[in-house]
């Protein structure tokens, strides 16, 4: 049945151009074969007769002007899920060259936007498989979501599992944008006079002073954002990606190295993401800033079965000119705990969305601002609890690149699994000197994931 998509998806969808394609690619790393009879079947069966924008394109309106429309279009299962062979010698370069290709292409648009390679040719006995979803469909959340449907047997709650994962979607009705406005208003407001009853009792009034500083400053962030400093990690954009991932490294490891400070896993990954541009931008890199996208679906309730986006971005600033590890930590931390006072996610969600109803220009226009105030694209999403199969076949690994929207020229992707994280990295070749340039970062990124697994 067509629909009007939300504004918050119309605006993803209208930030797609050539020199950065608004697409999430996530990979499973298989221990054996995946058949790809087998797959069809079960995403014929638990994706497109589950969620209608699998079986769905957009159309944009006539003048450009309000949100896209979704129409049917029921995908053709062997275009859509297919086998591609690897070049030889089908190793890890190899996959990479094949997911940065990806990257770099549109999704054909004359068909529902996502697509499925399973990869064939690869170096041992393993197998793994590409999934490509427009994030105008889905974000992360609801992309993990996908996942664990596919899975044999999911992990259920009880495992650790969010809810959003593990339970079956449930049929929602309305304005997505302006339900999630309902919610979350009424209870930020609580939140606030929570924190203002409880300035006289000790330690209060600091507390609501912090948080009056933290929205201050937010505020004028949102409303006049400035340009980060100026790095080689600016520059002319062009169509040819690159895709690579940091070793894997325990869970419990990362959440050891911010035990110290009540740092996150979030906290603690940012800061070696700071360290390793400070080591390919060099010694005297100035203070940057990230855009960090924030998730505000209730984890503890199903999905809609729209799927859709429901995030905000933030725009803390990470800890580029600390030398130090555990003081980047510290630093992350605290710049983490100051947002989180704030509405900043919120702010942002609503000013996309509502872009989202206009021209296409005025959401690039308004991203962009977002953008131009940062270098680099971080966002964190918990995986699935413990390792998934599919179709028989175990799962060794999991991982995902966000897009780049704007100008930004590098993305990382933080993505736990079965009690492990990994990081994806998504970047622009002309921006970061060539894929050797890719290379060198990535090899900082490793050195600095490797540090945290010797501090334990």
């Amino acid at each position: 049945m067509d629909r009007w998509a939300s504004g918050i998806d119309t605006a993803w969808l209208q930030l797609e151009q050539p020199t950065n394609r608004m697409v999430v690619h996530g990979i499973l790393f298989c221990a054996g074969p995946v058949d790809v009879e087998v797959l069809r079947e079960r995403v014929r069966e638990r994706w497109v007769a589950v969620y209608p924008g699998l079986r769905q394109r957009p159309v944009w309106p006539a003048g450009g002007l309000g949100p896209v429309r979704w129409t049917d279009h029921d995908p053709d299962l062997t275009a859509h899920v297919d086998t591609v062979a690897l070049e030889a010698p089908g190793d890890d370069a190899a996959l990479a060259r094949h997911v940065g290709a990806l990257m770099s292409r549109p999704l054909p648009e004359d068909r529902p936007w996502w697509a499925m390679h399973v990869l064939t040719g690869r170096a041992g006995d393993g197998s793994a498989v590409v999934v490509s979803i427009h994030h105008g469909l889905a974000d992360g959340v609801a992309l993990n979501h996908l996942f664990h449907a596919l899975a044999d047997e999911a992990p259920g709650t009880e495992e650790g599992t969010p809810v959003a994962y593990a339970a079956p979607p449930k049929r929602r009705h309305g304005v997505r944008d302006v339900r999630l406005v309902r919610r979350e208003i009424p209870a930020r407001l609580r939140r606030l006079t929570r924190t203002v009853a409880g300035s006289s009792r000790p330690g209060g009034a600091r507390e609501l002073a912090a948080t009056g500083r933290a929205i201050g400053r937010s505020t004028a962030l949102i409303a006049r954002p400035p340009a980060d400093a100026r790095t080689a990690l600016q520059g002319e954009l062009g169509e040819a990606k690159a895709a690579r991932w940091t070793r894997g490294v325990d869970l419990e490891a990362v959440k050891w190295a911010g035990k110290e400070h009540g740092a996150s896993v979030n906290d603690v990954l940012c800061a070696a993401i700071a360290g390793a541009l400070r080591a390919y931008l060099g010694e005297d890199t100035p203070r940057l800033r990230a855009v960090m996208p924030t998730n505000l679906r209730r984890l503890d309730r199903p999905v809609s079965h729209w799927l859709g986006n429901e995030f905000g971005l933030v725009l803390p600033t990470i800890p580029t000119d600390e030398p130090d590890l555990a003081r980047r930590v510290e630093r992350m931390h605290r710049t983490m705990a100051q947002i989180k006072r704030t509405n900043q996610a919120l702010a942002t969600f609503i000013g996309i969305a509502g872009a989202g109803h206009g021209r296409a220009a005025w959401t690039r226009a308004l991203v962009g601002r977002y953008a131009e105030a940062a270098t680099l694209i971080i966002t964190n999403v918990p995986g699935p609890a413990r390792e998934l199969t599919l179709a028989g076949t175990p799962v060794r690994d999991l991982l995902f690149w966000v897009p780049c929207s704007g100008r930004l020229a590098l993305g990382v992707s933080i993505l736990s699994y079965a009690g492990r994280v990994r990081l994806g990295v998504a970047a622009d070749t002309g921006v970061l000197g060539g894929e050797e340039g890719v290379d060198r970062f990535v090899a900082a990124l490793d050195d600095q994931v490797a540090a945290l697994s010797a501090d334990t």
